[in-house]
């Protein structure tokens, strides 16, 4: 069984690796979306919308991203 973190870091891991401010991942709970996140390596941080309330917020640690996520969608 795979840990639900691990997947979530996965897939930050994958964004970092593609360095394209462009690509983004939307992470669902009950097929909404709540929460979009996109990498920008030259800020070296990830940038993160919250579709519902309109907010964007910017993490610059991989681990702190992962655990927001993770606390939103399970």
């Amino acid at each position: 069984m795979k840990s639900h973190l691990v997947a979530i870091m996965d897939r930050l891991n994958r964004l970092v690796e593609m360095a394209d401010p462009k690509e983004t991942y939307n992470f669902e709970r009950d097929g909404e979306v709540v929460i979009t996140v996109s990498y920008t390596p030259e800020e070296e941080a990830f940038s993160v919308r919250y579709p519902k309330n309109k907010e964007v917020s910017i993490f610059d640690d991989i681990d702190l991203i992962a655990i927001e996520i993770y606390d939103l969608i399970y």
